[in-house]
């Protein structure tokens, strides 16, 4: 077909086990665009959980990273980012982590407080979109 492309379309699953359970990718990309699931400061078993917000955002981040590393992108080409938090979260925390990761690049941030999330640990879960120029 004269004008039309190939968009490849890569998956990459994450160390939870939602993903197993619920069916989804922790990070899919098309393209020059990398989509990420909502992604907790979760350590591999739910008992390791950190509790604290700068912790969680700090770990949370580290993940999203190393899904973006195996789809060849980087903390760099996040565009936006998408914070779901629930009562309890440390603002100045939130955001000390978050500065030490993207005090230079400044994807779109938005900031939503929710009810809870599946473990009542969790403070807070974090999207973000990635582009490649």
């Amino acid at each position: 077909m004269r004008g039309s492309r190939i968009i490849l379309r890569r998956q990459v699953g994450g160390v939870s086990g939602y993903e197993s359970e619920f069916g989804y990718s922790r990070a899919v990309r098309v393209g020059n665009m990398v989509f990420i699931a909502a992604t907790s400061g979760l350590y591999q078993f739910e008992s390791d959980l950190v509790l604290d917000t700068y912790l969680q955002t700090k770990r949370a981040i580290q993940r999203i990273n190393e899904a973006l590393k195996a789809l060849e992108f980087g903390l760099d080409d996040i565009v936006r980012l998408r914070v779901f938090a629930k009562q309890g979260l440390c603002l100045d925390d939130f955001k000390k982590a978050y500065r030490e990761f993207f005090a230079d690049s400044k994807p779109a941030l938005t900031l939503v407080y929710v009810t809870g999330f599946p473990s009542d640990k969790t403070i807070l879960e974090i999207e973000a979109e990635a582009v490649k120029e």
